[in-house]
């Protein structure tokens, strides 16, 4: 078994291994915050009013406890989601250089592709976790925001410097084949 099969393979093992966790860990949080968004934080809310109860630091803290809640399980789904992604990135590794496939380039795209799936999961995360954020403090979510763009920014950068070796490459290949593609039917048009 050549390289790229075994690569291949291995892809494939680590999506069947990780795909069920991920789901399981994403169900969990999900009903974390339908109960913390539609349940528990408006009855925080109600509890607040100061002409009702007059809890009024009750909504922070609950905000708060659901968006801890709701870190731990995302950050359970982490190990399993790096593990995905370089499944995912020795599989396409195979199927775009083939037989060229080494461990530098393997590297190079699990790093890349890890990167650009930690950003979508990053981006997802902040708009789930929005609404949660804003009931400990608005400004806490602006702040979040901020971070959240400038470190997108820094990823899609080294992401685009991680690809750029491989689409010059790419590049390369195809001229040469278009090259001798050209001298071959010029070569065919002499002899005619």
């Amino acid at each position: 078994m050549d390289m790229a099969e075994k690569v291949y393979k291995e892809g494939i093992l680590k999506l069947k291994e990780n795909i069920p966790q991920i789901i399981i860990n994403l169900v969990v949080a999900g009903l974390i915050w339908v109960f913390g968004i539609l349940v528990f934080i408006p009855i925080a809310d109600m509890l607040g009013n100061p002409y009702l109860f007059g809890l009024t630091a009750l909504k922070p803290i609950i905000s708060a406890i659901i968006t801890i809640a709701l870190i731990i399980v995302l950050l359970r789904v982490t190990k399993d989601f790096g593990e995905l992604t370089d499944g995912v990135a020795d599989i396409i590794a195979v199927k775009l250089a083939g037989s060229r496939v080494n461990e530098e380039k393997l590297k190079r795209y699990r790093r890349g592709l890890r990167g650009l799936a930690y950003l979508i999961v990053a981006i997802i995360a902040y708009l789930f976790f929005l609404p949660v954020i804003s009931g400990i403090t608005p400004v806490l979510a602006g702040i979040v925001l901020i971070i959240l763009v400038l470190w997108a920014v820094v990823v899609l950068i080294n992401i685009g410097d991680i690809f750029s070796d491989e689409i010059e490459e790419g590049i390369r290949i195809a001229t040469e084949k278009l090259e001798k593609a050209l001298e071959k039917s010029a070569k065919n048009e002499e002899n005619a």
